[in-house]
């Protein structure tokens, strides 16, 4: 888990383009002009200046996950596509097989799609516990050059999965 996190950071931090450094700066210069008039603010309101530097905090930690999450659904967006789940009977696999669809407008270069299967209940609380703890999950990393509107194929093989009930699976790309 803790290898996972440190290598999604590293490879986003090894990946940010011409779009993260103009979000991060914008967001840089926004921070230093709050911050400049919480400083001439102090003095004469100093409630306005503690609302404004509650929202300077608040910038701080949500701005960059903001950031990040403006970009995924616009720059580098990503679809996934005909997808097509099989469970096999005579071999203990199951196949996850689609496509990868480049919507945004930047060519990406890796690519991680992520397969998570758990099992699903009627109760929904069930359900939701069950997704915090996964049956099986499998990333699968593809170094694809995909421009504009391409699209390329994926397929994600998870051996050994011999569970007999009803399961539910759910895929994640993640592209830079």
């Amino acid at each position: 888990m803790i290898e996972e996190i440190r290598l999604k950071l590293f490879t986003y931090l090894h990946s940010l383009t011409i779009y993260d450094y103009v979000a991060f700066g914008w967001l840089l210069f926004l921070i230093t002009i709050i911050l400049v008039l919480i400083v001439l603010l102090a003095r004469k309101k100093p409630k306005l200046a503690i609302w404004m530097t509650l929202l300077t905090l608040i910038l701080i930690i949500a701005g960059p996950f903001g950031i990040k999450y403006f970009l995924d659904k616009s720059v580098r967006k990503v679809e996934l596509l005909d997808t097509n789940i099989t469970k096999l009977h005579y071999a203990q696999s199951l196949i996850i097989t689609g496509k990868l669809k480049n919507s945004g407008k930047v060519k990406l270069q890796r690519c991680f799609i992520s397969a998570t299967v758990f099992q699903t209940f009627r109760n929904k609380y069930k359900n939701m516990l069950f997704r915090l703890k996964p049956l099986r999950k499998k990333t699968i990393f593809l170094e694809e050059n995909l421009s504009k509107g391409d699209k390329k194929g994926f397929k994600i093989v998870i051996d050994h999965f011999n569970y007999s009930r009803d399961f539910n699976t759910t895929l994640h790309a993640e592209c830079y």
